[in-house]
């Protein structure tokens, strides 16, 4: 089946889903670990441990689920039924992390992350895997993935706006606010996922053929152009994720403004917002791994601004995190556009098209990234006398140390990356060939 086009209201339709993950995201990264160090009493290594070891049940569950939706077609589709299937499973375990009692455990947490991942899982598989399907044209993927990642965006912005207007209502309780978030992303993944799966439909893809455990697994870690994707994606995701865990404590008792938390994580959201149609046009008029080399190149020059902030001060601190935020767009919607072109590769060589076992594979690469930073960031957190049921009352050395920890190791990160795309050997150029080819084989 040719490429599937659409209305721009039904591929608004298609697209919302990447809102309700994005609430889901930040919310889980953001606010879950402060609710369970600070307020319910776990040290936050252990918190960073649990984080990690969820993650690795969601490594495991990322595979298995891309390869299912690749292998079985059922009669509402290879995508649609698992994207429906994932809201009770995600709604359930929001509302438990959410909520948590005042005795909770380690396992409760452990438990309710690994669902909630499981979820996830099937959530970002099934709707990426179907937006990449709807065409194999270059540049064309870039501008659906963009898409998907305004909505994404929105809905990060969403939860940096709702705290703010709980702020400004006077609602200053940290627990009450992630209460009512948890509510928030509650109602909303529901309604996403419905008007996604009536808005447009699959592009038809046949029951892929048997490739055995070895021929496919040569294709992949021959492929070249997949690792050094896969690299790149760990360490923005990477470099993204510690940012995330790190936030909080930051602003609150390093620049002292705990009650505009909100405020300042929408400026850095309205930032990527701001920057992506900037990396769009990149793509478009050059190459992807080119844009992704100067947004992570932008990603590593404006954090220095973070350095140099004072203490209390409101218009400097969201101008800075506004210009910081700038690049965050490009992390989520180049990868992911790049990976469907390396697909494309894998479509050739093994005459089956993988799109769900290939995108699991690029989730699996920012899974493990995003349970690394979250451990890495919680355990430097104590490495550094950082205590955060202590909060402002920590020594001014572990707060400033806070500075250095959120800026430091996401520059490193960027800076590998730029070094990871030179030469990337998919262009544009090559691309169209690849997709010339397998138009050739399908017609036979």
């Amino acid at each position: 089946m040719s490429d599937i086009h659409a209305n721009k209201l039904r591929m608004l339709g298609f697209s919302l889903p990447g809102l309700g993950l994005n609430t889901l995201v930040t919310a889980i990264f953001v606010f879950v670990p402060v609710v369970y160090t600070e307020y319910r009493g776990i040290d936050p290594a252990l918190v960073g441990l649990i984080f990690f070891l969820a993650k690795i049940v969601d490594m495991v569950a990322a595979p298995i689920w891309g390869n299912f939706m690749d292998s079985y077609k059922t009669r509402f589709g290879r995508r649609k039924p698992w994207l429906l299937l994932s809201v009770p499973i995600l709604m359930t375990a929001v509302f438990m992390l959410f909520t948590p009692p005042d005795d909770v455990s380690t396992l409760y947490l452990f438990f309710f992350l690994a669902m909630l991942y499981i979820g996830w899982d099937a959530w970002t598989i099934s709707h990426t895997s179907w937006a990449l399907e709807l065409s194999r044209n270059y540049d064309r993927r870039s501008r659906i993935t963009a898409l998907l990642q305004v909505m994404s965006m929105i809905g990060a912005i969403l939860i940096g706006i709702v705290p703010a207007i709980l702020e400004w209502i006077g609602i200053l309780e940290f627990e009450k606010k992630t209460t009512i978030i948890g509510w928030f992303i509650i109602i909303v993944l529901p309604l996403t996922a419905i008007l996604s799966v009536i808005s447009v439909p699959e592009r038809e893809t046949p029951n892929k053929p048997h490739v055995s455990f070895s021929k496919g697994f040569k294709i992949i870690i021959y492929n070249f152009a997949l690792l050094r994707l896969l690299a790149a994606n760990i360490l923005i995701s990477f470099s993204t994720y510690f940012i995330q865990g790190l936030f909080i404590f930051f602003v609150s008792y390093t620049l002292g403004l705990p009650d505009l938390i909100g405020i300042i994580l929408s400026s850095l959201l309205i930032g990527g917002l701001i920057g992506l149609p900037i990396w769009l046009w990149i793509a478009q008029k050059t190459n992807k791994h080119k844009a992704v080399q100067i947004a992570m190149l932008t990603g590593a020059i404006a954090p220095i601004a973070l350095l140099l902030l004072p203490p209390e001060n409101i218009l400097l601190t969201i101008i800075a995190f506004t210009i910081v935020g700038l690049n965050t767009s490009a992390n989520e919607f180049l990868p992911r556009t790049m990976m469907a072109d390396v697909c494309d590769k894998d479509h050739i060589e093994s005459g089956s098209e993988r799109m769900g076992l290939y995108y699991s594979i690029l989730q699996l690469s920012s899974k493990f990234a995003s349970g690394s930073g979250i451990l890495i960031g919680f355990s430097f957190l104590s490495f550094f006398g950082f205590n955060p049921e202590l909060g402002i009352n920590n020594t001014k050395e572990s707060l400033e140390n806070l500075r250095y920890l959120i800026v430091l190791l996401p520059v490193l990160a960027n800076l590998l990356v730029i070094l990871l795309m030179l030469k990337y050997p998919i262009s544009r150029e090559y691309q169209d060939n690849m997709r010339k080819k397998i138009e050739s084989i399908e017609k036979i």
